[in-house]
């Protein structure tokens, strides 16, 4: 008898611990809010609202039920769902950090306010930071191209970059900065165009740079660089004399090595890096990046 006591205690208890680990479900939601600035408390118009409500599919999966809404002028959203415990919240808008939330659903009627984070930097920069797991024409890449199967000359082009049109580009006489590689030492040399110049920033780290020097120098600027390593990264005066760009170097020589359509034997050397860009001539020197949000991720433009 005592045997079969402690047999149906532990199931008795196996069968609470099961209950215990199901969530609590909800049943016809209806969810309305309003997205607001986190630093201003007003509402951001327009953002769009991407919903998965979690709810249990049986004993032992669960599923999602996928809503999304775009909020009217006053930022004022409204969405349904027939059943959930949980909702992972996406909210996008122009201007600010994408992020996720995360809400449990305790009951069928539920008013909110979703604040979100205004986007780090100022609207007039021009902002591109690049994912450099990945490689494509359109990344910041000041370098050298070798055809290694030529001795005549014409086996080297420089490529350098033109900030004013966010490109690189082979015509020099175009480009803002570009590079020399002396291939016996190893040394590297900036070079900027006869209107421009280069201000290097050391004693620092990329992301203070990025984030904590908000003022570009008026003078100061040379005309070319060598490399020492221990850079965070440079101001650069455009080739119009005006317009000033941070950039920001990734940490190491990129080299590329490759077969070209025709058959020959080609490497690039050179350097990739991520910039900021300011287009706003009466603000020229001016690089106001809050520190607000820099914990978060920021996303890299599109490769």
């Amino acid at each position: 008898m005592a045997a079969k006591i402690i047999k149906s205690s532990v199931i008795v208890l196996g069968i609470a611990v099961l209950l215990a680990g199901c969530a609590r479900e909800v049943y016809d939601i209806t969810w309305q809010g309003v997205v607001a600035d986190e630093t201003t408390g007003r509402p951001v118009p327009h953002a769009k609202i991407s919903a998965a409500a979690t709810y249990q599919q049986n004993i032992d999966e669960t599923a999602e039920i996928n809503r999304s809404s775009l909020c009217d002028e006053y930022g004022r959203f409204n969405l349904s769902f027939p059943r959930a415990f949980g909702l992972t919240v996406k909210v996008n808008a122009p201007g600010y950090l994408a992020g996720l939330q995360y809400k449990v659903v305790k009951k069928s009627v539920l008013k909110d306010t979703i604040f979100i984070t205004p986007h780090p930097f100022d609207a007039s920069l021009i902002v591109r930071r690049m994912n450099f797991s990945s490689f494509c024409p359109e990344v910041p890449f000041i370098r050298e191209t070798r055809i290694l199967d030529q001795s005549n000359g014409k086996n080297l082009v420089r490529w350098g970059f033109d900030f004013l049109s966010g490109q690189n580009t082979f015509l020099l006489d175009s480009a803002d900065i570009w590079i020399e590689i002396n291939e016996q030492s190893g040394r590297i040399i900036l070079n900027a165009s006869s209107r421009g110049g280069i201000f290097p920033v050391l004693n620092s780290s990329s992301e203070f740079f990025l984030t904590g020097i908000t003022q570009a120098p008026e003078t100061g600027y040379q005309k070319s660089y060598v490399l020492k390593g221990n850079e965070a990264g440079f101001f650069i005066l455009c080739r119009n004399g005006v317009n000033v760009a941070k950039m920001i170097p990734e940490d190491k020589i990129c080299v590329l090595s490759y077969t070209g359509a025709d058959g020959q034997a080609i490497r690039e050397k050179g350097i990739r890096f991520d910039y900021l860009f300011q287009p706003d001539l009466k603000n020229r020197l001016s690089f106001p990046v809050s520190v607000l949000g820099m914990d978060d991720k920021i996303e890299p433009v599109s490769n």
